[in-house]
Protein backbone atom coordinates (compact mmCIF):
# COMPACT_ATOMS: atom_id res chain seq x y z
CA UNK A 1 0.00 0.00 0.00
CA UNK A 2 1.24 3.46 -0.94
CA UNK A 3 2.37 5.88 1.95
CA UNK A 4 -0.26 8.99 1.05
CA UNK A 5 2.33 12.08 2.07
CA UNK A 6 1.89 15.61 1.28
CA UNK A 7 4.70 16.44 -0.18
CA UNK A 8 7.04 13.65 -1.69
CA UNK A 9 10.23 15.46 -2.48
CA UNK A 10 11.20 15.92 0.73
CA UNK A 11 11.31 13.43 3.20
CA UNK A 12 8.47 13.49 6.24
CA UNK A 13 8.99 13.62 9.81
CA UNK A 14 6.49 10.56 10.10
CA UNK A 15 5.87 7.64 8.25
CA UNK A 16 3.53 4.85 8.66
CA UNK A 17 3.71 2.02 6.48
CA UNK A 18 1.07 -1.01 6.45
CA UNK A 19 0.54 -0.49 10.49
CA UNK A 20 -1.46 -3.69 11.77
CA UNK A 21 -2.38 -4.24 15.59
CA UNK A 22 -4.37 -7.24 16.53
CA UNK A 23 -5.50 -8.54 19.85
CA UNK A 24 -5.83 -12.17 20.71
CA UNK A 25 -9.43 -13.37 21.88
CA UNK A 26 -9.70 -15.54 25.37
CA UNK A 27 -10.71 -18.99 24.09
CA UNK A 28 -14.16 -19.92 25.32
CA UNK A 29 -13.31 -23.45 24.64
CA UNK A 30 -10.35 -25.70 24.56
CA UNK A 31 -10.71 -27.01 21.16
CA UNK A 32 -11.24 -23.62 20.23
CA UNK A 33 -8.51 -22.17 17.55
CA UNK A 34 -7.01 -18.93 18.45
CA UNK A 35 -9.16 -15.52 17.23
CA UNK A 36 -8.00 -12.03 16.81
CA UNK A 37 -9.29 -8.47 16.63
CA UNK A 38 -7.18 -5.99 14.40
CA UNK A 39 -7.48 -3.07 15.88
CA UNK A 40 -5.62 -1.18 12.80
CA UNK A 41 -5.38 -3.06 9.76
CA UNK A 42 -2.63 -1.84 7.51
CA UNK A 43 -2.71 1.91 7.65
CA UNK A 44 -0.46 3.71 5.69
CA UNK A 45 0.46 7.52 5.90
CA UNK A 46 2.87 10.24 6.23
CA UNK A 47 3.22 13.82 8.19
CA UNK A 48 5.72 16.38 7.81
CA UNK A 49 7.27 18.59 9.37
CA UNK A 50 5.13 21.48 11.04
CA UNK A 51 2.04 19.52 9.61
CA UNK A 52 -1.09 18.24 11.25
CA UNK A 53 -2.83 15.63 9.88
CA UNK A 54 -6.38 14.49 11.46
CA UNK A 55 -7.36 10.88 11.42
CA UNK A 56 -10.76 10.88 11.94
CA UNK A 57 -13.22 7.82 12.77
CA UNK A 58 -16.31 6.64 14.72
CA UNK A 59 -15.78 5.32 18.62
CA UNK A 60 -13.70 1.77 17.85
CA UNK A 61 -12.66 2.26 14.60
CA UNK A 62 -9.17 2.13 15.69
CA UNK A 63 -7.37 5.25 15.55
CA UNK A 64 -6.42 5.88 19.46
CA UNK A 65 -5.09 2.29 19.02
CA UNK A 66 -2.72 3.64 16.00
CA UNK A 67 -1.52 6.76 17.94
CA UNK A 68 -0.82 4.66 20.71
CA UNK A 69 1.32 2.25 18.56
CA UNK A 70 3.51 4.65 16.75
CA UNK A 71 4.99 5.80 20.39
CA UNK A 72 4.71 2.11 21.28
CA UNK A 73 2.49 2.91 24.05
CA UNK A 74 1.28 -0.95 22.71
CA UNK A 75 3.59 -3.05 20.49
CA UNK A 76 2.64 -3.09 16.73
CA UNK A 77 2.14 -6.74 15.52
CA UNK A 78 3.49 -5.47 12.23
CA UNK A 79 4.87 -2.54 9.87
CA UNK A 80 6.95 0.34 9.74
CA UNK A 81 7.11 3.44 11.70
CA UNK A 82 9.64 6.05 9.97
CA UNK A 83 10.46 8.53 12.46
CA UNK A 84 12.89 10.95 10.62
CA UNK A 85 13.64 8.02 8.76
CA UNK A 86 14.39 5.49 11.55
CA UNK A 87 12.42 2.49 12.20
CA UNK A 88 10.81 2.96 15.64
CA UNK A 89 9.38 -0.43 15.51
CA UNK A 90 13.34 -1.84 15.63
CA UNK A 91 14.05 0.45 18.38
CA UNK A 92 15.87 -0.43 21.44
CA UNK A 93 14.89 0.18 25.33
CA UNK A 94 17.29 2.73 25.33
CA UNK A 95 16.57 4.23 22.00
CA UNK A 96 12.66 4.10 22.22
CA UNK A 97 13.45 6.33 25.54
CA UNK A 98 15.27 8.62 23.86
CA UNK A 99 12.53 8.66 20.69
CA UNK A 100 9.74 9.67 23.51
CA UNK A 101 11.83 13.03 24.27
CA UNK A 102 10.75 13.94 20.50
CA UNK A 103 7.18 12.43 20.34
CA UNK A 104 4.75 13.42 23.18
CA UNK A 105 0.88 11.75 23.80
CA UNK A 106 -1.82 14.18 25.14
CA UNK A 107 -4.59 12.21 26.29
CA UNK A 108 -8.43 12.37 26.25
CA UNK A 109 -9.44 12.82 29.32
CA UNK A 110 -7.79 15.67 31.67
CA UNK A 111 -8.99 13.96 34.92
CA UNK A 112 -7.84 10.53 34.41
CA UNK A 113 -4.27 11.90 32.89
CA UNK A 114 -3.28 13.37 35.54
CA UNK A 115 -2.10 11.86 38.98
CA UNK A 116 -3.93 13.05 41.83
CA UNK A 117 -1.61 12.80 44.31
CA UNK A 118 0.76 15.21 42.53
CA UNK A 119 0.92 18.88 42.69
CA UNK A 120 1.36 20.40 38.88
CA UNK A 121 4.82 21.21 39.63
CA UNK A 122 5.69 17.37 39.94
CA UNK A 123 3.01 16.55 36.93
CA UNK A 124 4.57 19.07 34.35
CA UNK A 125 8.48 18.36 35.54
CA UNK A 126 8.10 14.71 35.75
CA UNK A 127 9.59 13.94 31.93
CA UNK A 128 12.24 15.85 32.87
CA UNK A 129 12.73 14.17 36.02
CA UNK A 130 12.15 10.56 33.91
CA UNK A 131 15.08 11.40 31.13
CA UNK A 132 17.35 13.54 33.64
CA UNK A 133 17.67 16.33 32.13
CA UNK A 134 18.65 19.42 34.13
CA UNK A 135 19.41 20.23 37.67
CA UNK A 136 16.49 20.61 40.04
CA UNK A 137 16.34 24.36 40.16
CA UNK A 138 16.11 24.43 36.21
CA UNK A 139 13.34 22.12 36.19
CA UNK A 140 11.52 24.55 38.35
CA UNK A 141 12.43 27.28 35.97
CA UNK A 142 11.43 25.72 32.68
CA UNK A 143 7.59 23.99 34.36
CA UNK A 144 6.85 27.64 35.70
CA UNK A 145 7.97 28.97 31.96
CA UNK A 146 6.02 26.26 29.72
CA UNK A 147 2.81 26.75 31.93
CA UNK A 148 3.26 30.24 31.46
CA UNK A 149 2.77 29.33 27.55
CA UNK A 150 0.20 27.42 28.08
CA UNK A 151 -1.52 30.18 30.03
CA UNK A 152 -1.76 29.34 33.42
CA UNK A 153 -0.35 31.15 36.34
CA UNK A 154 3.60 29.60 37.56
CA UNK A 155 1.69 30.28 41.17
CA UNK A 156 -0.27 27.29 40.38
CA UNK A 157 3.07 25.21 40.52
CA UNK A 158 1.38 24.03 44.07
CA UNK A 159 -1.85 23.26 43.44
CA UNK A 160 -3.15 20.08 42.63
CA UNK A 161 -5.70 19.04 39.93
CA UNK A 162 -8.69 19.04 41.62
CA UNK A 163 -8.22 22.41 42.09
CA UNK A 164 -8.68 23.31 38.27
CA UNK A 165 -11.46 23.70 35.50
CA UNK A 166 -11.50 20.50 32.88
CA UNK A 167 -9.89 23.10 30.26
CA UNK A 168 -7.27 24.43 32.60
CA UNK A 169 -6.22 20.62 33.43
CA UNK A 170 -5.90 20.00 29.94
CA UNK A 171 -3.57 22.71 29.49
CA UNK A 172 -1.67 21.24 32.35
CA UNK A 173 -1.10 18.21 30.49
CA UNK A 174 -0.41 19.92 27.15
CA UNK A 175 2.38 21.78 29.18
CA UNK A 176 3.54 18.60 30.39
CA UNK A 177 4.33 17.47 26.90
CA UNK A 178 6.01 20.90 26.17
CA UNK A 179 8.76 20.32 28.63
CA UNK A 180 10.75 18.17 26.54
CA UNK A 181 10.26 20.63 23.31
CA UNK A 182 8.76 17.26 21.51
CA UNK A 183 8.69 17.06 17.39
CA UNK A 184 5.64 15.15 17.16
CA UNK A 185 2.85 15.31 19.60
CA UNK A 186 -0.32 12.57 19.10
CA UNK A 187 -3.39 14.60 20.24
CA UNK A 188 -6.23 11.64 21.21
CA UNK A 189 -8.89 13.42 21.05
CA UNK A 190 -7.96 16.43 23.63
CA UNK A 191 -11.13 18.54 23.44
CA UNK A 192 -14.06 15.35 23.18
CA UNK A 193 -14.36 15.78 27.09
CA UNK A 194 -14.60 19.96 26.80
CA UNK A 195 -17.13 22.53 26.64
CA UNK A 196 -17.80 23.70 23.41
CA UNK A 197 -16.46 27.44 24.33
CA UNK A 198 -13.55 25.57 25.90
CA UNK A 199 -12.62 23.48 22.95
CA UNK A 200 -12.30 26.24 20.64
CA UNK A 201 -9.68 28.08 23.38
CA UNK A 202 -7.68 24.57 23.34
CA UNK A 203 -7.63 24.44 19.74
CA UNK A 204 -6.68 27.72 19.06
CA UNK A 205 -3.67 27.38 22.07
CA UNK A 206 -2.38 24.35 20.32
CA UNK A 207 -2.19 26.36 16.47
CA UNK A 208 -0.22 29.18 18.20
CA UNK A 209 1.75 27.09 20.21
CA UNK A 210 2.85 24.90 16.27
CA UNK A 211 3.21 27.98 15.06
CA UNK A 212 6.09 29.14 17.68
CA UNK A 213 7.74 25.74 18.13
CA UNK A 214 6.87 24.15 14.57
CA UNK A 215 5.34 21.19 16.07
CA UNK A 216 3.55 18.16 14.12
CA UNK A 217 0.44 16.84 15.25
CA UNK A 218 -1.07 13.81 14.53
CA UNK A 219 -4.76 14.95 15.74
CA UNK A 220 -6.99 12.28 16.88
CA UNK A 221 -10.71 13.08 16.31
CA UNK A 222 -14.28 12.10 15.95
CA UNK A 223 -15.64 15.30 14.84
CA UNK A 224 -15.06 16.98 11.22
CA UNK A 225 -15.99 20.12 12.48
CA UNK A 226 -13.10 20.40 15.04
CA UNK A 227 -10.39 18.89 12.83
CA UNK A 228 -11.50 21.54 10.00
CA UNK A 229 -9.58 24.60 12.26
CA UNK A 230 -6.27 22.68 12.87
CA UNK A 231 -5.49 20.22 10.05
CA UNK A 232 -3.94 20.46 6.40
CA UNK A 233 -4.82 16.65 5.82
CA UNK A 234 -7.22 14.68 6.98
CA UNK A 235 -7.63 10.73 7.24
CA UNK A 236 -10.69 8.95 7.42
CA UNK A 237 -11.02 5.84 9.25
CA UNK A 238 -13.41 2.75 9.43
CA UNK A 239 -12.95 -0.79 11.28
CA UNK A 240 -9.40 -0.15 11.04
CA UNK A 241 -8.28 0.70 7.78
CA UNK A 242 -8.32 4.43 6.10
CA UNK A 243 -10.84 4.55 3.66
CA UNK A 244 -10.04 8.28 2.22
CA UNK A 245 -7.26 10.81 2.94
CA UNK A 246 -6.69 14.33 1.39
CA UNK A 247 -6.26 17.82 2.35
CA UNK A 248 -8.78 18.90 4.32
CA UNK A 249 -10.23 21.28 1.87
CA UNK A 250 -11.03 18.39 -0.66
CA UNK A 251 -12.45 16.32 2.49
CA UNK A 252 -15.22 19.28 3.20
CA UNK A 253 -15.78 20.24 0.10
CA UNK A 254 -14.72 17.04 -2.41
CA UNK A 255 -15.44 14.13 -0.59
CA UNK A 256 -15.38 10.88 -2.58
CA UNK A 257 -15.99 8.05 -0.39
CA UNK A 258 -19.69 7.14 0.93
CA UNK A 259 -18.77 7.09 4.68
CA UNK A 260 -16.40 10.54 4.53
CA UNK A 261 -20.16 12.31 3.11
CA UNK A 262 -21.74 10.69 5.63
CA UNK A 263 -19.64 12.26 8.42
CA UNK A 264 -19.86 15.36 6.81
CA UNK A 265 -23.73 15.59 6.77
CA UNK A 266 -24.01 14.95 10.44
CA UNK A 267 -22.17 18.05 11.56
CA UNK A 268 -24.63 20.34 12.72
CA UNK A 269 -25.45 23.37 11.13
CA UNK A 270 -26.00 26.73 13.56
CA UNK A 271 -28.55 28.23 11.63
CA UNK A 272 -31.88 26.49 12.22
CA UNK A 273 -33.60 27.97 8.78
CA UNK A 274 -30.83 26.27 6.60
CA UNK A 275 -32.03 22.83 5.68
CA UNK A 276 -29.21 20.14 4.48
CA UNK A 277 -29.93 16.36 3.17
CA UNK A 278 -28.41 13.65 5.96
CA UNK A 279 -26.64 10.34 4.86
CA UNK A 280 -28.33 8.26 7.34
CA UNK A 281 -26.19 5.42 7.87
CA UNK A 282 -28.13 1.42 8.34
CA UNK A 283 -27.04 -0.55 11.27
CA UNK A 284 -24.41 -0.77 13.79
CA UNK A 285 -20.60 -0.87 13.46
CA UNK A 286 -19.80 -4.10 12.46
CA UNK A 287 -17.71 -6.21 14.97
CA UNK A 288 -13.89 -6.43 14.12
CA UNK A 289 -13.69 -9.79 15.38
CA UNK A 290 -15.97 -10.93 12.58
CA UNK A 291 -15.96 -7.87 9.78
CA UNK A 292 -17.80 -8.18 6.64
CA UNK A 293 -16.21 -9.53 3.51
CA UNK A 294 -15.06 -7.30 0.26
CA UNK A 295 -15.70 -3.69 1.68
CA UNK A 296 -16.42 -3.18 5.17
CA UNK A 297 -18.38 -0.66 4.96
CA UNK A 298 -20.82 -2.29 2.21
CA UNK A 299 -23.03 -3.56 5.08
CA UNK A 300 -24.12 0.29 5.62
CA UNK A 301 -23.45 1.86 2.48
CA UNK A 302 -26.28 2.72 0.81
CA UNK A 303 -24.41 2.56 -2.71
CA UNK A 304 -23.46 -1.10 -2.07
CA UNK A 305 -23.36 -3.10 -5.62
CA UNK A 306 -22.41 -6.83 -6.11
CA UNK A 307 -18.67 -5.92 -6.11
CA UNK A 308 -18.41 -4.50 -3.05
CA UNK A 309 -19.44 -7.95 -1.15
CA UNK A 310 -16.89 -9.97 -3.58
CA UNK A 311 -13.74 -7.38 -3.37
CA UNK A 312 -11.40 -5.24 -1.28
CA UNK A 313 -11.05 -1.92 -2.55
CA UNK A 314 -7.92 -0.56 -3.38
CA UNK A 315 -6.79 3.12 -2.90
CA UNK A 316 -6.90 5.28 -5.74
CA UNK A 317 -5.68 8.22 -6.31
CA UNK A 318 -8.65 10.74 -7.70
CA UNK A 319 -6.74 13.93 -7.94
CA UNK A 320 -3.57 14.57 -6.65
CA UNK A 321 -2.86 14.05 -2.98
CA UNK A 322 -6.29 12.70 -2.78
CA UNK A 323 -7.07 9.07 -2.22
CA UNK A 324 -10.14 6.92 -1.33
CA UNK A 325 -10.89 3.26 -1.74
CA UNK A 326 -14.51 2.47 -2.92
CA UNK A 327 -15.53 0.68 -6.17
CA UNK A 328 -17.90 3.17 -7.14
CA UNK A 329 -15.43 5.54 -8.00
Amino acid sequence: MPVFAEHKMREPLLEVKDLVKSFTLKKTGFFQPPRFVYAVSGVSFSLDKGKTLGMVGESGCGKTTAGRAILRLVEPTSGEINFEGQNVARFSEHRLKQFRRNAQMIFQDPFASLNPRMTVADIVGEPLLVHGMGPKGERADRVAAVLEKVGLEPACMRRFPHEFSGGQRQRIGIARVLTLNPALIIADEPVSALDVSIQAQIINLMVRLQDELGLSYLFISHDLAVVEHICERVAIMYLGKIVEIAPAENIYHRPQHPYTRSLLSAIPIPDPRKKIARTLLQGDLPSPVDPPSGCTFRTRCPKAQKICREQVPEMVEVEPGHFAACHLL
